[in-house]
């Protein structure tokens, strides 16, 4: 016999009172959720004047065109010179009306470009009447937040992950920070499915083991620097991310990508996106799990990855220098990103 677990408030009031410790905010400016598309579909049907449209800073994720076609909304990318580059220009460009919503993944979910908070103030400042969404996903990788934001204006809403920072990537689970009234209006208004206390217990236990989380970060960042030099020395152009994955340019995405399935090593294929022909995307795991992936590259066909050309676009990666242990491993990281010279056969 199917049962049907119980919603209770406890766990999530519990949940809360972490997360408002933890931000150094109080109770009234959060609002957990269950699930991200559900909940973006709802917040931009609250949201939506006639007239106005979604304005995406950059690429956005297939969840965003979801929630915005279910919302009935007009979604336009916003997209600069280089997918890899913050371009308020461009954005503000693609404002039409002061009721427009702007949403903004912060680092970029697909590229990692990220904008700094200069940046995402002119962008709320250039919708009065609207709303600008801030996605910080990757918060816990990135550590440059709107946040600030909220006790100045009054039309942002910030948006993050209770999961990402652990590399959970099967929980949509994640919490809303804004002004009081703000919160108030959303959760009204929004009827997404609610935390069950069994989701709430599981990211209780998650969210009081800081250690782990700076393990994990710690790893991350080592990781994607190993990675990056490893790939560079087999002549792949790649990029590294203020997230936990980095982004690679070979000749045949879908040669690639097959090779390394069949290697039980999975990939992402950009090649869809605008600007991103030639690229992937791989998410970076455990020591072993890459020490595979770069493995698989030396063993496939050299005309599958190689490509004689340089991607020598624009790129912009914003990190606290609390990150960086060592100056050589930001000397490291400059010349991994712009990737200006490479050894030819």
């Amino acid at each position: 016999m199917m049962t049907t677990e119980v919603i209770v408030e406890a766990p999530v009031d519990e949940l809360k009172t972490l997360v408002a410790r933890k931000v150094m905010t109080t109770e009234r400016t959060i609002l957990p959720f269950a699930d991200f598309t559900g909940f973006m579909t709802d917040v931009f049907k609250t949201f939506y004047k006639s007239g106005c449209c979604l304005v995406g800073a950059g690429h956005v994720t297939p969840e965003i065109e979801i929630a915005a076609d279910r919302a009935e909304i007009e979604l336009v990318e916003a997209l600069g010179a280089s997918p890899f580059a913050s371009d308020v220009a461009s954005v503000l460009v693609a404002v039409k009306s002061p009721h427009d919503l702007i949403y903004i993944s912060n680092p970029n979910r697909i590229t990692g470009a990220n904008y700094s908070l200069t940046d995402l103030e002119k962008l709320a400042r250039a919708i009065p009447q609207g709303v600008m969404f801030v996605d910080e996903y990757y918060f816990d990788y990135y550590g440059i937040t709107g946040f600030p934001l909220l006790d100045i204006l009054t039309n942002v809403v910030i948006i993050r992950s209770f999961t990402a920072a652990y590399g959970i990537t099967s929980s949509d689970t994640g919490y809303v920070l804004a002004n009081p009234s703000m919160i108030d209006l959303i959760k009204h208004s929004c009827q997404g499915r609610p935390l069950s206390s069994t989701t709430s217990n599981t990211i209780l236990s998650t969210l009081v083991n800081e250690e782990a989380v700076t393990l994990r970060l710690r790893e991350i960042h080592e990781e994607s620097l190993r990675l990056a030099k490893a790939l560079s020395r087999l002549e792949i152009q790649c990029r590294i991310t203020t997230a936990d994955f980095i982004i690679l340019r070979v000749a045949s995405p879908k040669n690639v990508g097959n090779y390394l399935a069949r290697c039980k090593t999975p990939v992402e294929n950009l090649d869809g996106y605008p600007q991103l022909k030639h690229y992937l995307r791989y998410r970076v795991q455990s020591v072993s799990a890459n020490e595979g992936f770069i493995e698989a590259f030396k063993k496939m066909p050299v005309d599958y990855y190689q490509l004689k050309s340089t991607d020598h676009r624009t790129v912009t990666i914003r990190r606290p220098a609390s990150d960086f242990r060592e100056k050589s491993d930001t000397q490291d990281i400059a010349r991994i990103i712009t990737q200006d010279s490479y050894p030819r056969r």
